[in-house]
C-alpha cells in the first residue's frame, strides 16, 4: 500500500518544459508504488496550460479547484504523406468536481481558463506522451 499527503509532496520540476505559464506538478503515485497507474496533481496559475500533446493511454482529468478548459482534436486531415492538419474544435469548460476522459491518441491541451487559476488530478496508465509544440 502507498499512502501519503499531497502537502508533503515536493513539486516535480522535470516536466515544466511541457507547459506554458506557471504550473506546479506533484506526482502522487510514483513508479515505486505502482507500475499500473500514475497520478499527478497539477495546479495552473493565471491561464497556464499544457502544450499540445497526446498519450498512448486514456487520461482522466478531475477538476479540484478553479476554472479550466480541455481542448480536443475534432478531426485530422492528411495534407501529404508527412503533413496533417489537426482541427482543435472540441472544448470543455471545467470547474471543481467536473471530470473528463481524454481518449488515447487524441491531440489535446488542458489548463486554466484565461485569467483564472485551476487545478486537476491527472490519472492514467503509464505510457508514452507525444508533444507537438516545441519543448
Amino acid at each position: 500500500m502507498h499512502k501519503g499527503s499531497i502537502s508533503d509532496i515536493k513539486p516535480d520540476t522535470s516536466m515544466l518544459q511541457y507547459f506554458v505559464g506557471s504550473v506546479e506538478i506533484k506526482k502522487m503515485v510514483t513508479e515505486a508504488a505502482s507500475k499500473e497507474v500514475e497520478a499527478y496533481l497539477v495546479t495552473f496559475s493565471n491561464g497556464a496550460r499544457t502544450k499540445l500533446h497526446y498519450h498512448e493511454t486514456d487520461q482522466v482529468l478531475i477538476a479540484t479547484k478553479g476554472k479550466g478548459i480541455v481542448v480536443l482534436q475534432s478531426k485530422v486531415k492528411m495534407e501529404g504523406d508527412n503533413v496533417a492538419k489537426v482541427s482543435m474544435d472540441e472544448s470543455f469548460a471545467m470547474s471543481e468536481g467536473d471530470f473528463v476522459c481524454v481518449p488515447a491518441y487524441v491531440w489535446h491541451w488542458h489548463g486554466a481558463a484565461r485569467g483564472e487559476d485551476f487545478a486537476h488530478l491527472q490519472v492514467k496508465k503509464p505510457g508514452k506522451t507525444a508533444w507537438l509544440e516545441n519543448t
